[in-house]
């Protein structure tokens, strides 16, 4: 072997050795060593004591449903357990959200074109205590520090397909609405086809408009007041709100009471992560349309009792202000047969109904 032979295959040699030196470390590398680094820099930019209290490990997997060489490409799936959120210094409660654990995964080929890719993160167990104050302050929002208006904006993206979660707890206390919530979400035993509580004419029907909804997996329950008037009810929902496909449905069905007003409802919402848009099956009931206010903010006449069904289409992000269409209702006002279509455009200084 020539000389150049011999220095070209040392140094392909040394850099083999030392690709495969990285990759141990990467794969055998213990990741709580740098959770106080992590802590910190989360609390830090979040303003909120950050904490992960439990394990933090990352796990090197093929991805099989890649196809062809992708599949042989391992993903880093990172787990961490026992999450802690704190509350900002007004509230008088420690912790904002508790999470049991959280996995998620991250696409490596996609950093080399710097996307943050996560197709799905999943919760297990989270708990949630939401509070505002009178004065508008709400824990939910957070105080981020002012960029240098002269620096370029960051070139990553970061893009999550799906949030999976499992049984939880969500408390609200919102003193601007008069509001005391408490929501409890448990797995259904068994997920329960959609098409099964909606029909199958109203499937076939979402389906049409942009994909098959997935199936009810979770019981929700919900008690408390609602505008100051006594709430309870109980529904299920989908088990995964799918981010960046704003066109999948995601299933909603509910009866619920507030005050004297009976409530039900079957349908689905799109694009949960800007509460785009809803498509529901709508019942509604009670002793006087007057009672409705606190409900919808329109003054309704005061009327014998009065019940109705029909199909409410909402969009919420209307440039009009957010529009709810009740359209092809049947039903009764006392002795009297009522049947037609209803707009409320939540409009400014006034919303309209017609």
């Amino acid at each position: 072997m020539t000389r150049t032979g011999k220095i070209f295959s040392w140094t392909f040699a040394i850099l083999a050795l030392l690709l495969a030196a990285l990759i141990l470390i990467i794969v055998f590398f213990d990741w709580n060593r740098i959770k106080p680094t992590i802590n910190a820099k989360v609390s830090e930019e979040l303003h909120r004591a950050f904490a992960i209290n439990g394990n933090l490990a990352v796990i090197w997997q093929r991805e099989p449903e890649e196809g062809g060489w992708r599949s042989w490409v391992p993903w880093p799936h990172v787990v961490a357990e026992d999450l802690s959120l704190g509350n900002p210094d007004w509230s008088k409660q420690p912790q904002m959200v508790t999470l049991k654990r959280v996995e998620l995964r991250i696409s490596p080929l996609a950093l080399l074109a710097q996307r943050v890719v996560i197709p799905r993160i999943d919760l297990t167990e989270p708990n949630a205590e939401l509070q505002r104050l009178a004065d508008g302050r709400a824990n939910w929002t957070f105080k981020f520090d002012p960029k240098d208006p002269n620096a370029e904006p960051s070139s990553w993206v970061v893009d999550i397909g799906a949030i999976g979660f499992d049984k939880g707890h969500v408390t609200l206390d919102d003193q601007t609405l008069k509001t005391n919530l408490d929501v409890l979400i448990d797995p259904l035993g068994k997920p329960i086809p959609f098409s099964e509580i909606v029909g199958d004419k109203a499937a076939k029907t979402a389906q049409d408009k942009g994909g098959a909804p997935q199936d009810y997996a979770f019981a929700l329950k919900v008690k408390g007041q609602y505008h100051a008037q006594n709430l309870t009810g109980q529904g299920k929902i989908g088990g995964l709100l799918a981010l960046q496909d704003a066109s999948k449905p995601f299933p909603l069905q509910a009866q619920a009471k507030i005050g004297d007003t009976r409530i039900e409802l079957a349908g689905t919402l799109t694009d949960p992560l800007n509460l785009g848009a809803l498509d529901l099956r709508l019942k509604l009931a009670g002793d006087s349309l007057g009672n409705l206010y606190p409900l919808t903010g329109v003054t309704l006449p005061d009327t014998p009792p009065y019940s109705t069904d029909g199909h409410l289409i909402a969009k919420l992000h209307d440039e009009a202000g957010a529009k709810f269409t009740y359209e092809k209702f049947n039903g009764k006002i006392g002795d009297s047969d009522i049947h037609g279509d209803l707009t409320y455009v939540a409009s400014q200084p006034r919303p309209k109904l017609s």
